[in-house]
């Protein structure tokens, strides 16, 4: 086989090119692995920001919602909370998720309720309030499209009742330091019954819902 001499004379010039080609390509982060903005996420941007899925299963349909901020799921609670309609039924609590590298995990908390309290942090009895009795819990699992623009995620999770629970109010007579009232109490378990069920969701902002950073940004990687 015969080569001319231009020909051997551009293979320097040819491979030069492709080298530099895949370095930027790599700095980039579009094939060699995210940029140095990306603080190492699978994510050209991060992956911080507002996620949002639509759930449905049989005789179920609801919502998903949680947050990342610097990193880390965001502590606000409006920002990650679910609603689910199961049987009739309207379940709702907090949302706690993970995400680690394009897998996503996460479980669903029963409602949260305290104990109403005076401005100085005390309680007093006879004592009345409601507790909404129809809760539940749950979790989840799925997986991010690093490919996809609006960093779409997808997997599937169950649903449960909380069983029937127990609680005591314990008030303390502070000023003789002796005089102790219980009162307990019975929340009863909810009506719903465990549904399996599949989840397809979007990241809706670069930025957390109520982080205070900024408006609502694109959701462009």
């Amino acid at each position: 086989m015969k080569f001319h001499a231009e020909s051997v004379m551009k293979l320097p010039v040819i491979c030069t090119l492709l080298v530099a080609a895949t370095v930027g390509a790599s700095q980039a982060g579009s094939f060699g692995g995210p940029g140095p903005w990306s603080n190492l996420s699978p994510l050209q941007s991060g992956i911080d920001g507002s996620y949002q899925a639509t759930a449905r299963g049989e005789n179920l349909i609801g919502v998903i919602r949680f947050a990342y901020s610097g990193g880390v799921q965001s502590s606000l609670p409006t920002a990650n909370q679910y609603a689910f309609f199961v049987s009739g039924q309207v379940v709702s609590g907090g949302v706690t998720a993970s995400i680690t590298g394009k897998d996503l995990a996460g479980v669903l908390g029963g409602q949260d309720f305290t104990v109403p309290t005076n401005d100085d942090g005390g309680t007093e009895l006879p004592l009345v309030f409601i507790v909404r009795g129809n809760r539940a819990n749950g979790s989840f699992e799925g997986h991010l499209d690093l490919e996809d623009r609006m960093s779409a995620f997808s997997g599937t999770g169950t649903i449960a009742p909380s069983p029937t629970e127990t609680n005591t109010v314990i008030g303390i007579d502070d000023q003789n330091g002796i005089g102790v009232v219980v009162a307990p109490f019975t929340i009863p378990g909810s009506a719903i019954v465990e549904t399996d069920f599949k989840f397809e969701g979007v990241r809706t902002s670069v930025v957390a819902q109520g982080s205070g950073t900024g408006g609502v940004g694109n959701t462009t990687n």
